[in-house]
């Protein structure tokens, strides 16, 4: 009977587990944020693409927090958007600038429905 108690116990501990991680994933803003490249001409003039981003949720807005980075150092410069389920990308600037190759980071990103 103690054997069977304790298999019942481990089992449930198991499932709470299993389903506090499906919640922490599904509430995982920063998963749904999807950077594009698109080609326009003002940076394939600089050998580059433009960098957009857009969230891949179906139903949820977000709030992302992108930090800039040039030939890999921090900028300083932190841009905030709300991204719209389905909504076009937004663009953040050329993939490269006049001082090299620049990217976008991800700071933070919650749901804000």
């Amino acid at each position: 009977m103690a054997v069977l108690k304790s298999l019942l116990v481990a089992a449930i501990a198991g499932f709470a587990v299993a389903a506090h991680a499906q919640a922490q994933a599904q509430d995982d803003a920063a998963k749904y944020v999807q950077f594009v490249q698109e080609n326009t001409g003002s940076c394939v003039q600089r050998n580059g693409v433009q960098i957009q981003v857009r969230s891949t949720h179906a139903t949820r807005r977000i709030k992302v927090w992108l930090d800039r980075y040039q030939s890999g150092i921090g900028t300083g410069d932190r841009s905030r958007s709300e991204l719209a389920p389905g909504a076009e990308p937004e663009p953040l600037g050329c993939s490269r600038g006049d001082a090299g190759p620049q990217e976008w980071r991800i700071v933070r990103a919650v749901f804000i429905d």
